[in-house]
């Protein structure tokens, strides 16, 4: 894929904070570039922030020029932005699941089946 063609915000909608979260407000955009898809979780440190989808997907827009988008942001009670966790390191796997949580980024050894 060229460097210069950006990711497209596809869809973004409320999700429940990731587990461990100390956050309450939590949204899942969802990009594409081709056949090429992520995910990026933008939570809100300050629960009176108005906090919305279209406030995530603007968030998130600042790094869809980016090779690969950061995984994980938060948005400070402040207004700064902090990539909580950092875009994944390989690309190879355009067809595969993007989701952000380390389960989908372990390596699994598949099982044999005998029959």
């Amino acid at each position: 894929m060229s460097a210069d063609a950006a990711w497209v915000i596809e869809r973004s909608g409320a999700i429940a904070p990731p587990r461990g979260s100390v956050y309450g407000t939590a949204y899942l955009v969802r990009l594409t570039r081709g056949s090429s898809r992520r995910e990026v979780i933008v939570e809100f440190a300050d629960s009176s922030a108005v906090a919305s989808t279209g406030y995530a997907e603007e968030v998130t827009r600042r790094f869809l020029r980016d090779d690969e988008p950061p995984q994980h942001l938060v948005v400070e009670a402040a207004g700064t932005v902090r990539v909580e966790r950092a875009p994944r390191e390989s690309v190879d796997d355009d067809e595969g699941d993007s989701r952000s949580s380390p389960a989908a980024h372990s390596p699994q050894r598949a099982r044999s089946r005998r029959r």
